[in-house]
């Protein structure tokens, strides 16, 4: 399709990159975009990073000043969409008008899920980390804040955790679950991360959760499940988001955790996509559907979105989970299925955290599906790779061998051919302690 109507839901990663890859495509039709949100693209996966120091403000916003006017792109912002019927291809705004398209893109993203605890949605001294109006809150109050608790122990609770911290606010960090980083992290590995930002002043208490919230004026009064209160000036919530689908019907769309698509972003209705976190794409190692919330993801379906709208034939072999983040002065890296449910399952680590780097790697049946990394998070980039590409760990790495990740990692990329690593690249220097491997099955492994 080259001419007609492209309406773009969302404002966020996967709506931008589908609007300029349908203009670079060739699309001469009309793009218009949607969203509830009445400002430019916000990236609040680059917060954390402002509250760092580490980038300005205007570093949130990704894109390049004219970037609608330059690619032609009608917007209509803060206006929120109610409705989306694809037999008809219209949609419904909040005022009551209608939109016909020939093409749509669901791009609407997700909002915090935020639990249903008495008293967390009315206080005042209760943040989330989804838009701009709320990081500025935020930033705000940690100038005269003393105590702060962070519930949810995800990627985004750790980080805001550390920044707490580094600023010298007193930090407690609630989780329900058993361990840190429950999602797509060996619960060994989660108990080293766990251990290294406690000994950094972090307050973890796992197994816990909130139980009421009660402002007190200048703060909040948070009663936990363990029958204790703790008082705090900040209370951040991070357990998770939702993808934002309350106009789309499930009975005219499949609709799972998000929308379901193809490889080619396609969903279950003719003219309608859906990219980034309003949908489930395929994971190429275990063949589900699976939701995946990240900046990059959301661009590249949006990429693909855009391609196939201006008649392009593009497509995405599927999503895999990928993520870096920094926790004081170490670097954690996450890449791939390190928990497969099934098969003859490994998981094999070399290395030290605390000299010179730290991976265990996770085997079905002799391939590698992931990688938990700590210090060592230039390998997550190759080993993606090597996964998509099926790599198959030889007997003598999953016996155990060489005990540094650089050597494992290598052992792994050779088999499929995408070279050697540059030894000079590994954060830690090449010259960490060789502990020896352990080698065992799944859920039964200690770090040396």
């Amino acid at each position: 399709m080259r001419n007609g109507r492209f309406v773009i839901l969302g404002n966020g990663g996967a709506a931008v990159s589908a609007a300029e890859a349908a203009r670079l495509s060739g699309y001469r039709g009309e793009i218009l975009l949607v969203s509830d949100v009445a400002e430019p693209a916000f990236n609040p996966m680059l917060s954390p990073y402002y509250f760092k120091g580490k980038i300005p403000w205007a570093g949130c916003y990704p894109l390049a000043a004219g970037f609608y006017r330059d690619h032609d792109v009608a917007c209509r912002l803060g206006e929120p969409v109610v409705a989306l019927d694809p037999d008809r291809r219209r949609i419904t705004l909040g005022d009551g008008r209608t939109v016909a398209y020939d093409a749509c893109l669901i791009a609407t993203g997700a909002a915090p899920a935020v639990p249903p605890i008495p008293g967390l949605r009315e206080s005042a001294h209760a943040f989330t980390l989804r838009n701009a109006a709320s990081a500025r809150r935020l930033d705000e109050q940690m100038l005269t804040a003393r105590r702060a608790i962070v519930f949810g122990v995800s990627l985004v609770g750790m980080k805001m955790a550390e920044i707490l911290a580094r600023r010298g606010i007193a930090v407690v960090l609630l989780g329900r679950g058993r361990q840190v980083l429950s999602r797509g992290t060996h619960p060994a590995v989660a108990a080293v991360l766990r251990r290294y930002i406690e000994a950094r002043g972090v307050d973890v208490r796992l197994g816990c959760t909130i139980a009421g919230v009660e402002d007190t004026g200048n703060g909040v009064l948070c009663r936990l499940s363990d029958g204790t209160t703790e008082p705090a000036d900040i209370l951040l919530v991070c357990t998770g988001i939702r993808p934002n689908l309350a106009f789309l019907d499930c009975g005219q769309v499949t609709i799972d955790q998000a929308v379901l698509t193809d490889e080619r972003m396609r969903t279950s209705a003719d003219g309608l996509y859906a990219a980034g976190d309003a949908c489930q794409a395929l994971n190429p190692i275990t063949g589900r559907h699976d939701w995946l919330g990240t900046w990059g993801n959301a661009c590249a379906q949006g990429r693909v979105a855009g391609r196939q709208v201006a008649g392009v034939d593009a497509a995405l072999p599927g999503a895999l989970p990928q993520h870096v983040s920094p926790f004081f002065d170490w670097t954690y890296a996450h890449v791939g299925d390190i928990q497969p449910g099934d098969g003859d399952v490994r998981h094999v680590a070399f290395g030290d955290a605390e000299d010179g780097g730290y991976a265990l790697f996770s085997f079905r049946d002799g391939i590698v599906t992931g990688a938990n990394m700590i210090n060592c998070a230039h390998l997550a980039g190759p080993l993606k790779s090597a996964i998509l590409r099926g790599a198959r760990g030889d007997e003598r790495l999953l016996r155990g061998g060489d005990g540094h990740p650089l050597a494992a990692a290598e052992s792994i990329l050779d088999g499929c051919r995408l070279g050697r690593l540059d030894h000079r690249q590994h954060d830690g220097g090449a010259g960490g302690r060789r502990a020896r491997p352990a080698v065992t099955a799944a859920g039964a492994f200690s770090p040396p």
